[in-house]
């Protein structure tokens, strides 16, 4: 587990495909851990300085392409709650099935101080969650809504995966104004999944998104 800020770790590289990487994030809460994205079923030594960080009280997803058989796992070390947008439910529910569904104007005590985003297009129940940390930085973890890829941005649209290119360009529209200190994806391409950012840079990186989405799709 690497420190990244006094209230935020990051697991060890997990490689997915080809050039294709991410990492899960512990966010540490007085009212309990947040684990946000996944492990492979093979991180033991990221669960255990997990467990000396003071263990999860909730899983979150970004999206179904977290899922795994770490979700148990996860839930049988910790006796955690894992939570998921209830569009991409059918994907991940034969695997775990939800302790809660994420939703935008959901009250959960472990969840009242994240802002949590629906931003689908990568898939239907994609979502995005913002951060003030009390330690003076912004986090955006933008899942696999747009990622950082080999020194710039990326966005994908996959039928497979029930992707929708004009609902990211809205998602996307709605994140250029989420500005933050960290963007902090899911998948990456590259060194790293964590950027340091400025608004205008942020803003500026999510309009190249948008209108190459425009171009490619026609929207």
């Amino acid at each position: 587990m690497k420190q990244l800020t006094p209230d935020l770790w990051q697991t060890s590289r997990r490689q997915l495909l080809d050039g294709v990487y991410s990492h899960a994030y512990l966010l540490a809460q007085p009212q309990g851990n947040l684990l946000i994205y996944s492990l492979g079923e093979d991180q033991q030594d990221d669960l255990d300085a997990i467990e000396q960080l003071g263990g999860v009280a909730m899983q979150v997803l970004s999206h179904r392409d977290e899922t795994g058989p770490a979700l148990c796992q996860i839930r049988d070390r910790f006796s955690s709650r894992l939570a998921y947008h209830e569009a991409d439910a059918h994907a991940i529910s034969d695997v775990a099935e939800a302790d809660l569904f994420l939703d935008p104007a959901g009250t959960d005590p472990l969840l009242e101080e994240i802002e949590v985003l629906h931003t689908p297009g990568h898939t239907p129940g994609s979502v995005s969650l913002r951060y003030e940390s009390p330690h003076g930085k912004s986090y955006l973890f933008t899942g696999d809504t747009i990622v950082p890829n080999s020194g710039g941005w990326a966005t994908g649209v996959y039928p497979e995966i029930e992707g929708d290119a004009p609902s990211l360009v809205e998602s996307l529209t709605h994140l250029r104004d989420q500005a933050a200190d960290l963007i902090i994806s899911s998948a990456y391409g590259g060194e790293s999944g964590v950027v340091e950012i400025t608004p205008d840079e942020w803003r500026d990186a999510v309009d190249q998104r948008i209108i190459s989405l425009r171009k490619r799709f026609d929207v």
